[in-house]
């Protein structure tokens, strides 16, 4: 078992199937014969690529946090201020399709086995963590940030970053979406709510 995506066109389009229904309806809500049936595939292909429900969602999870991890590489070429590079890693972590990354976390605590949980916090933690973290470090020490360690202030900002994702579903809250834009989470992360002059 390997900790990087599987990469053939079949299993491609498997767990982008899966992917949509994993992230959709959570892991227990959705069946073998679900995906079977929405990749128009048979189980025998399923089988084949993949040895159970469990990996599936395993390279669903290691498939989506390498996405993300390239995507904020992108976000992040031309950006040399902290303030700029946190707003990349926010956009990134609000607007990619399917990208829920606390949903998945949790779908895995809740119905992975104890090992497949290590595998995908191990990715977590390279592919998503120690990317923020390098920014917040980096951060630090050219003084752009304060009061806080590095670890504290990655876990601060990629909570925060999580918790205010917004799903299609949320179009018709009475919250504007510009308080949900990545540079006005990123404003608040960085100067709280006080008034920018005090």
């Amino acid at each position: 078992m390997t900790n990087e995506p599987v990469l053939s066109p079949t299993a491609s389009k498997i767990l982008a199937t899966a992917k949509g229904l994993f992230m959709q309806r959570g892991y227990r809500a959705v069946s073998v014969n679900d995906i079977v049936q929405a990749a128009e595939i048979t189980k025998p292909t399923l089988y084949y690529h993949f040895a159970d429900k469990e990996e599936l969602f395993v390279q669903m999870s290691l498939h989506m946090l390498a996405e993300m991890h390239e995507q904020m590489n992108v976000a992040l070429e031309g950006c040399s201020i902290t303030r700029e590079r946190l707003t990349a890693i926010a956009r990134v972590m609000t607007t990619a399709a399917d990208g829920d990354t606390r949903m998945m976390r949790h779908e895995m605590r809740e119905h992975l086995s104890p090992a497949q949980r290590a595998r995908i916090g191990a990715v977590f933690q390279e592919r998503i963590v120690a990317p923020i973290g390098a920014v917040m470090a980096e951060g630090l020490a050219r003084g752009e940030l304060g009061r806080h360690p590095a670890p504290a202030l990655t876990w601060m900002f990629l909570s925060m970053i999580e918790g205010f994702r917004r799903e299609p579903e949320d179009a018709g809250s009475n919250v504007p979406v510009t308080q949900f834009a990545p540079e006005a989470l990123v404003d608040l992360f960085l100067y709280g709510v006080a008034p920018r002059d005090k």
